[in-house]
Protein backbone atom coordinates (compact mmCIF):
# COMPACT_ATOMS: atom_id res chain seq x y z
CA UNK A 1 0.00 0.00 0.00
CA UNK A 2 1.36 3.34 -0.96
CA UNK A 3 2.06 5.94 1.88
CA UNK A 4 2.46 9.64 1.84
CA UNK A 5 5.84 10.93 2.41
CA UNK A 6 4.93 13.31 4.26
CA UNK A 7 6.72 12.88 7.68
CA UNK A 8 3.63 12.75 9.55
CA UNK A 9 2.30 9.84 7.25
CA UNK A 10 5.63 7.12 6.71
CA UNK A 11 5.02 4.12 7.98
CA UNK A 12 7.71 2.62 11.07
CA UNK A 13 6.43 -0.54 12.84
CA UNK A 14 6.21 -0.52 16.38
CA UNK A 15 6.47 -4.43 17.42
CA UNK A 16 6.08 -5.64 21.20
CA UNK A 17 7.65 -8.84 21.25
CA UNK A 18 5.69 -11.17 23.22
CA UNK A 19 7.53 -15.61 22.48
CA UNK A 20 5.33 -17.53 23.86
CA UNK A 21 6.15 -21.38 25.05
CA UNK A 22 3.28 -23.64 23.99
CA UNK A 23 2.91 -26.55 26.19
CA UNK A 24 1.10 -29.16 23.81
CA UNK A 25 -0.88 -31.46 25.94
CA UNK A 26 0.72 -35.09 25.60
CA UNK A 27 3.83 -34.47 23.85
CA UNK A 28 7.34 -35.16 25.46
CA UNK A 29 8.22 -31.54 24.78
CA UNK A 30 7.54 -27.82 24.77
CA UNK A 31 6.96 -25.95 21.11
CA UNK A 32 8.53 -23.19 20.97
CA UNK A 33 6.20 -20.28 19.02
CA UNK A 34 6.54 -16.83 18.43
CA UNK A 35 3.54 -14.85 18.85
CA UNK A 36 4.60 -11.77 18.20
CA UNK A 37 2.33 -8.58 19.35
CA UNK A 38 2.56 -5.88 16.42
CA UNK A 39 1.46 -2.22 17.50
CA UNK A 40 2.11 0.06 14.27
CA UNK A 41 0.47 3.55 14.89
CA UNK A 42 1.09 6.50 12.34
CA UNK A 43 -0.83 8.60 14.82
CA UNK A 44 -2.14 7.25 18.51
CA UNK A 45 -4.90 8.08 21.03
CA UNK A 46 -3.99 7.77 24.59
CA UNK A 47 -7.00 8.29 27.03
CA UNK A 48 -6.59 7.99 30.46
CA UNK A 49 -9.92 7.60 32.42
CA UNK A 50 -10.07 7.43 36.41
CA UNK A 51 -12.95 7.49 39.32
CA UNK A 52 -11.35 7.83 42.33
CA UNK A 53 -13.38 8.38 45.67
CA UNK A 54 -11.85 10.33 47.99
CA UNK A 55 -11.45 10.74 52.18
CA UNK A 56 -9.66 13.29 53.88
CA UNK A 57 -9.09 12.88 57.62
CA UNK A 58 -11.65 9.94 57.16
CA UNK A 59 -14.10 12.47 55.98
CA UNK A 60 -15.57 11.42 52.06
CA UNK A 61 -15.18 14.16 49.61
CA UNK A 62 -16.55 13.36 46.93
CA UNK A 63 -16.10 10.79 43.77
CA UNK A 64 -13.33 12.81 41.29
CA UNK A 65 -13.33 11.88 37.64
CA UNK A 66 -10.77 12.82 35.57
CA UNK A 67 -10.10 12.27 32.01
CA UNK A 68 -6.87 12.82 29.78
CA UNK A 69 -6.74 12.36 26.54
CA UNK A 70 -3.74 13.23 24.49
CA UNK A 71 -3.40 12.99 19.94
CA UNK A 72 0.09 12.15 18.92
CA UNK A 73 1.90 11.96 15.92
CA UNK A 74 5.08 9.31 15.07
CA UNK A 75 7.70 12.01 14.49
CA UNK A 76 8.90 10.38 11.60
CA UNK A 77 12.30 8.35 10.22
CA UNK A 78 12.99 5.34 13.03
CA UNK A 79 12.65 7.68 16.01
CA UNK A 80 10.40 6.25 19.05
CA UNK A 81 8.88 9.27 19.48
CA UNK A 82 5.77 10.78 19.00
CA UNK A 83 4.76 14.39 19.29
CA UNK A 84 1.05 16.23 20.03
CA UNK A 85 -0.68 17.35 23.03
CA UNK A 86 -2.60 16.26 25.63
CA UNK A 87 -6.22 17.43 27.35
CA UNK A 88 -6.87 17.40 30.81
CA UNK A 89 -10.77 17.09 31.51
CA UNK A 90 -12.27 17.04 35.40
CA UNK A 91 -16.16 16.39 36.95
CA UNK A 92 -16.43 15.77 40.20
CA UNK A 93 -19.51 14.44 41.19
CA UNK A 94 -21.02 14.44 44.61
CA UNK A 95 -24.77 13.46 45.31
CA UNK A 96 -25.19 12.60 42.22
CA UNK A 97 -24.68 16.66 40.61
CA UNK A 98 -22.24 16.90 38.19
CA UNK A 99 -19.67 20.07 37.20
CA UNK A 100 -19.82 20.56 33.06
CA UNK A 101 -17.01 18.98 31.20
CA UNK A 102 -14.00 21.66 29.56
CA UNK A 103 -10.11 21.34 29.79
CA UNK A 104 -9.10 22.04 32.53
CA UNK A 105 -5.38 21.84 31.57
CA UNK A 106 -3.45 20.95 28.12
CA UNK A 107 0.57 20.53 27.41
CA UNK A 108 2.59 19.55 24.36
CA UNK A 109 4.22 16.49 25.02
CA UNK A 110 6.87 14.20 23.30
CA UNK A 111 6.00 9.92 24.05
CA UNK A 112 8.34 7.67 23.65
CA UNK A 113 7.56 3.94 23.03
CA UNK A 114 10.62 1.17 22.02
CA UNK A 115 9.93 -2.57 20.85
CA UNK A 116 9.23 -3.34 24.56
CA UNK A 117 8.11 -0.79 26.67
CA UNK A 118 5.61 1.54 26.23
CA UNK A 119 5.88 4.95 27.45
CA UNK A 120 9.55 4.43 28.62
CA UNK A 121 9.96 7.65 28.99
CA UNK A 122 8.19 11.15 28.69
CA UNK A 123 9.67 14.35 27.73
CA UNK A 124 7.73 18.28 27.13
CA UNK A 125 6.31 20.90 29.11
CA UNK A 126 3.91 18.04 30.49
CA UNK A 127 6.71 17.42 32.82
CA UNK A 128 6.01 13.82 33.01
CA UNK A 129 2.47 13.40 34.71
CA UNK A 130 1.33 12.16 31.50
CA UNK A 131 0.31 8.93 31.84
CA UNK A 132 0.10 8.05 35.08
CA UNK A 133 2.14 4.68 34.44
CA UNK A 134 5.19 5.01 32.40
CA UNK A 135 7.23 2.54 31.21
CA UNK A 136 4.28 -0.39 31.62
CA UNK A 137 4.12 -3.17 30.54
CA UNK A 138 7.84 -4.12 30.58
CA UNK A 139 8.13 -7.51 28.73
CA UNK A 140 11.25 -9.23 28.51
CA UNK A 141 13.66 -10.20 26.08
CA UNK A 142 12.98 -14.09 26.61
CA UNK A 143 10.15 -16.60 25.81
CA UNK A 144 7.48 -16.85 27.98
CA UNK A 145 5.07 -19.26 28.83
CA UNK A 146 1.64 -19.16 30.81
CA UNK A 147 2.69 -18.94 33.70
CA UNK A 148 5.68 -17.23 33.69
CA UNK A 149 6.73 -14.14 35.76
CA UNK A 150 9.36 -11.36 35.82
CA UNK A 151 9.79 -7.93 37.30
CA UNK A 152 10.58 -4.82 35.42
CA UNK A 153 11.17 -1.15 36.53
CA UNK A 154 8.36 2.24 35.99
CA UNK A 155 7.18 4.72 37.04
CA UNK A 156 3.98 5.64 38.27
CA UNK A 157 3.10 9.62 38.32
CA UNK A 158 0.75 10.36 41.68
CA UNK A 159 -1.38 13.68 42.11
CA UNK A 160 -4.14 13.25 43.72
CA UNK A 161 -5.65 16.67 44.28
CA UNK A 162 -5.79 18.64 41.19
CA UNK A 163 -3.59 21.87 41.07
CA UNK A 164 -0.80 20.50 43.34
CA UNK A 165 2.21 19.08 42.24
CA UNK A 166 2.55 15.72 40.70
CA UNK A 167 5.02 13.33 42.75
CA UNK A 168 7.11 10.78 39.52
CA UNK A 169 8.00 7.39 41.51
CA UNK A 170 9.98 4.85 40.67
CA UNK A 171 8.32 1.63 41.28
CA UNK A 172 9.31 -2.51 40.89
CA UNK A 173 6.22 -3.93 38.42
CA UNK A 174 5.54 -7.88 39.19
CA UNK A 175 4.41 -9.30 35.52
CA UNK A 176 2.63 -12.97 35.18
CA UNK A 177 1.53 -13.77 31.57
CA UNK A 178 -1.66 -16.02 31.99
CA UNK A 179 -2.06 -17.03 28.01
CA UNK A 180 -4.65 -15.49 25.82
CA UNK A 181 -8.18 -13.73 26.50
CA UNK A 182 -10.60 -11.61 24.32
CA UNK A 183 -11.26 -8.03 24.84
CA UNK A 184 -14.15 -6.25 22.91
CA UNK A 185 -14.75 -9.91 20.98
CA UNK A 186 -11.07 -9.15 19.49
CA UNK A 187 -8.27 -11.94 20.65
CA UNK A 188 -5.43 -10.65 23.32
CA UNK A 189 -2.30 -11.43 25.49
CA UNK A 190 -3.63 -10.33 28.87
CA UNK A 191 -0.58 -10.30 31.62
CA UNK A 192 -1.62 -9.24 35.16
CA UNK A 193 0.30 -7.28 37.14
CA UNK A 194 0.92 -5.49 40.33
CA UNK A 195 3.41 -2.75 42.21
CA UNK A 196 3.52 -0.97 45.67
CA UNK A 197 3.97 2.57 45.70
CA UNK A 198 6.39 4.17 48.55
CA UNK A 199 7.63 7.70 49.62
CA UNK A 200 9.90 8.13 50.53
CA UNK A 201 11.76 5.73 48.88
CA UNK A 202 12.46 2.13 50.60
CA UNK A 203 16.72 2.28 51.14
CA UNK A 204 18.73 0.62 48.22
CA UNK A 205 21.85 -1.24 48.01
CA UNK A 206 23.03 0.50 44.86
CA UNK A 207 22.31 4.20 44.19
CA UNK A 208 19.08 3.49 42.62
CA UNK A 209 16.58 6.31 41.35
CA UNK A 210 15.99 9.84 42.90
CA UNK A 211 12.45 11.57 43.47
CA UNK A 212 12.79 15.26 42.28
CA UNK A 213 10.14 16.62 44.63
CA UNK A 214 9.24 19.77 47.10
CA UNK A 215 5.76 19.57 46.98
CA UNK A 216 2.87 19.28 50.16
CA UNK A 217 3.12 15.80 50.27
CA UNK A 218 5.34 14.20 53.14
CA UNK A 219 4.48 10.30 52.74
CA UNK A 220 2.79 7.81 50.23
CA UNK A 221 2.36 4.47 50.73
CA UNK A 222 -0.30 2.76 48.01
CA UNK A 223 -1.06 -0.80 46.03
CA UNK A 224 -2.09 -1.15 42.26
CA UNK A 225 -3.31 -4.53 40.23
CA UNK A 226 -3.17 -4.33 36.88
CA UNK A 227 -4.94 -6.32 34.06
CA UNK A 228 -2.71 -5.58 30.49
CA UNK A 229 -4.61 -6.33 27.21
CA UNK A 230 -2.05 -6.58 24.59
CA UNK A 231 -3.22 -6.70 20.78
CA UNK A 232 -3.09 -10.40 19.13
CA UNK A 233 -2.69 -10.79 15.69
CA UNK A 234 -2.53 -6.83 14.54
CA UNK A 235 -5.22 -5.11 16.24
CA UNK A 236 -4.94 -1.76 17.47
CA UNK A 237 -6.15 -0.95 20.86
CA UNK A 238 -3.66 -1.86 23.84
CA UNK A 239 -5.91 -1.70 27.29
CA UNK A 240 -4.54 -1.38 31.11
CA UNK A 241 -6.70 -1.46 34.21
CA UNK A 242 -5.25 -0.35 37.27
CA UNK A 243 -7.52 -1.07 40.51
CA UNK A 244 -5.63 1.50 43.22
CA UNK A 245 -5.58 2.03 46.83
CA UNK A 246 -3.22 5.18 47.97
CA UNK A 247 -2.63 7.28 51.10
CA UNK A 248 -0.78 10.47 51.25
CA UNK A 249 0.05 12.26 54.14
CA UNK A 250 0.62 15.76 53.91
CA UNK A 251 2.93 17.81 55.84
CA UNK A 252 0.52 19.80 57.97
CA UNK A 253 -0.89 16.78 59.33
CA UNK A 254 -3.79 15.88 57.01
CA UNK A 255 -3.91 12.40 55.77
CA UNK A 256 -5.88 11.58 52.34
CA UNK A 257 -6.76 8.19 50.91
CA UNK A 258 -7.84 8.17 47.56
CA UNK A 259 -9.57 4.34 45.83
CA UNK A 260 -10.64 3.56 42.60
CA UNK A 261 -9.23 2.50 39.15
CA UNK A 262 -8.19 4.09 35.94
CA UNK A 263 -7.76 2.78 32.72
CA UNK A 264 -5.97 3.22 29.87
CA UNK A 265 -6.53 2.90 26.47
CA UNK A 266 -3.91 2.95 23.82
CA UNK A 267 -5.89 3.78 19.96
CA UNK A 268 -3.89 3.45 16.72
CA UNK A 269 -5.20 5.98 14.63
CA UNK A 270 -4.45 6.46 10.89
CA UNK A 271 -3.86 9.29 9.20
CA UNK A 272 -6.31 8.75 5.69
CA UNK A 273 -9.04 9.93 7.74
CA UNK A 274 -7.76 13.13 8.62
CA UNK A 275 -6.16 14.49 5.44
CA UNK A 276 -9.51 13.75 4.19
CA UNK A 277 -11.41 16.07 6.90
CA UNK A 278 -8.96 18.53 6.01
CA UNK A 279 -9.25 18.31 2.27
CA UNK A 280 -13.42 18.30 2.81
CA UNK A 281 -13.58 21.34 5.60
CA UNK A 282 -10.79 23.29 3.26
CA UNK A 283 -13.07 22.51 -0.07
CA UNK A 284 -15.93 23.75 1.88
CA UNK A 285 -14.46 26.85 2.70
CA UNK A 286 -13.32 27.55 -0.62
CA UNK A 287 -16.41 28.09 -1.49
CA UNK A 288 -17.35 30.70 0.62
CA UNK A 289 -16.80 34.22 1.03
CA UNK A 290 -15.33 34.02 4.20
CA UNK A 291 -11.76 35.80 4.88
CA UNK A 292 -9.43 34.76 7.53
CA UNK A 293 -10.11 31.25 8.18
CA UNK A 294 -7.36 28.91 7.55
CA UNK A 295 -7.61 24.94 7.50
CA UNK A 296 -4.00 22.78 8.11
CA UNK A 297 -2.63 19.19 9.86
CA UNK A 298 -0.69 19.55 13.15
CA UNK A 299 0.15 16.53 15.34
CA UNK A 300 -3.17 16.64 17.54
CA UNK A 301 -5.84 16.75 14.37
CA UNK A 302 -7.16 18.88 12.05
CA UNK A 303 -6.75 22.77 13.33
CA UNK A 304 -9.49 25.38 12.01
CA UNK A 305 -8.49 28.76 12.79
CA UNK A 306 -10.63 31.81 12.75
CA UNK A 307 -8.25 34.69 13.07
CA UNK A 308 -8.77 38.46 14.07
CA UNK A 309 -12.73 37.77 15.15
CA UNK A 310 -14.73 40.62 16.17
CA UNK A 311 -15.89 41.00 19.68
CA UNK A 312 -16.81 43.65 22.31
CA UNK A 313 -13.50 45.23 23.77
CA UNK A 314 -12.62 43.27 27.12
CA UNK A 315 -15.95 41.04 26.31
CA UNK A 316 -17.14 38.20 25.57
CA UNK A 317 -20.07 39.49 23.22
CA UNK A 318 -19.54 38.29 19.32
CA UNK A 319 -20.31 41.42 16.92
CA UNK A 320 -23.24 40.73 14.53
CA UNK A 321 -20.92 41.39 11.66
CA UNK A 322 -18.99 37.85 12.79
CA UNK A 323 -22.50 36.07 12.83
CA UNK A 324 -22.51 35.72 8.22
CA UNK A 325 -18.78 34.47 8.92
CA UNK A 326 -19.61 31.44 11.73
CA UNK A 327 -22.59 30.49 9.66
CA UNK A 328 -20.02 28.90 7.00
CA UNK A 329 -17.95 27.80 9.31
CA UNK A 330 -21.15 25.87 10.88
CA UNK A 331 -21.87 24.34 7.43
CA UNK A 332 -17.95 23.63 6.97
CA UNK A 333 -18.12 21.18 9.96
CA UNK A 334 -21.21 19.70 9.70
CA UNK A 335 -22.19 16.22 9.05
CA UNK A 336 -18.43 14.76 10.37
CA UNK A 337 -19.20 11.34 12.20
CA UNK A 338 -16.70 10.16 14.69
CA UNK A 339 -15.19 13.34 16.21
CA UNK A 340 -15.55 15.92 19.01
CA UNK A 341 -14.99 19.34 18.62
CA UNK A 342 -12.35 21.42 20.79
CA UNK A 343 -13.04 25.21 20.59
CA UNK A 344 -9.51 26.62 22.01
CA UNK A 345 -10.01 30.69 22.43
CA UNK A 346 -7.02 33.01 22.62
CA UNK A 347 -6.88 36.82 23.69
CA UNK A 348 -3.97 39.30 23.34
CA UNK A 349 -1.31 39.25 26.15
CA UNK A 350 -2.34 42.71 27.02
CA UNK A 351 -3.70 43.11 31.26
CA UNK A 352 -3.66 40.30 33.92
CA UNK A 353 -3.21 36.17 33.04
CA UNK A 354 -5.54 35.85 35.12
CA UNK A 355 -8.32 37.80 33.18
CA UNK A 356 -6.89 36.94 29.78
CA UNK A 357 -7.32 33.04 30.65
CA UNK A 358 -11.20 33.72 31.92
CA UNK A 359 -11.88 35.84 28.68
CA UNK A 360 -10.53 33.52 26.45
CA UNK A 361 -12.76 30.79 27.95
CA UNK A 362 -15.55 32.98 27.82
CA UNK A 363 -14.98 33.60 24.35
CA UNK A 364 -14.68 30.20 23.35
CA UNK A 365 -17.61 29.08 25.04
CA UNK A 366 -19.51 31.72 23.13
CA UNK A 367 -18.26 30.44 19.84
CA UNK A 368 -19.83 26.95 21.01
CA UNK A 369 -22.81 28.08 21.64
CA UNK A 370 -22.68 29.68 18.20
CA UNK A 371 -21.90 26.51 16.81
CA UNK A 372 -24.42 24.69 18.88
CA UNK A 373 -27.18 26.60 17.61
CA UNK A 374 -26.59 26.07 14.07
CA UNK A 375 -26.68 22.61 14.15
CA UNK A 376 -23.14 21.07 16.00
CA UNK A 377 -24.70 18.99 19.25
CA UNK A 378 -23.35 20.56 22.25
CA UNK A 379 -22.56 17.10 23.53
CA UNK A 380 -19.70 16.41 20.99
CA UNK A 381 -18.24 20.08 21.92
CA UNK A 382 -15.29 20.90 24.56
CA UNK A 383 -13.97 23.98 25.17
CA UNK A 384 -10.77 25.53 26.50
CA UNK A 385 -8.78 28.66 27.30
CA UNK A 386 -5.27 29.32 26.63
CA UNK A 387 -5.14 33.50 27.23
CA UNK A 388 -2.69 35.36 25.58
CA UNK A 389 0.00 32.31 26.03
CA UNK A 390 -0.14 31.16 22.49
CA UNK A 391 0.50 34.15 20.49
CA UNK A 392 1.22 34.11 16.51
CA UNK A 393 1.88 37.63 16.33
CA UNK A 394 3.18 40.02 18.54
CA UNK A 395 1.79 42.12 20.78
CA UNK A 396 3.13 45.40 20.22
CA UNK A 397 1.09 46.54 17.31
CA UNK A 398 -2.97 46.60 16.82
CA UNK A 399 -2.63 44.55 13.73
CA UNK A 400 -0.34 41.78 15.89
CA UNK A 401 -3.13 41.97 18.41
CA UNK A 402 -5.86 41.42 16.48
CA UNK A 403 -4.23 38.23 15.05
CA UNK A 404 -3.67 36.63 18.42
CA UNK A 405 -7.55 37.73 19.14
CA UNK A 406 -8.77 34.01 17.67
CA UNK A 407 -10.60 30.86 17.69
CA UNK A 408 -9.14 27.67 17.01
CA UNK A 409 -11.54 24.68 16.73
CA UNK A 410 -9.53 20.85 16.20
CA UNK A 411 -11.43 18.36 14.86
CA UNK A 412 -10.53 14.82 17.05
CA UNK A 413 -11.24 11.48 16.64
CA UNK A 414 -13.78 9.62 19.33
Amino acid sequence: MSQSPSAFDRSHRLSIGVLLVVMLTGAAQAVIAQSPVVFEPQRVRVSERSNLSHRVDGRYEGLTSRQTTGYFTRIGGNSDGYVGRFFEFEQVRRDANQVARSVRESSDLTLSIDERTLFGAVDGNGLGRFPSLQGIPGLPAYALARGSSWQAEAFYVARPRTGEPEIRLPVIVEYRYTGHDTFNGVPVHRIEAGFATRYPLPERDDEGPVVDYSGPIESVAGSHRLTILLPLDGHSTLFIRDELQEQYRYKNGSVVAVQGHALLFVQSLGTDAVQRTADRISDRIATTTVDDVTVDRTPTGVRVTIDALRFLPDQAILLPQERGRIDEIARALADLDGVRYLIVGHTADIGLPESQLALSIDRARVIASELGRRGIHPDRIDIEGRGGTDPVAANDTEEGRARNRRVEIFILEE
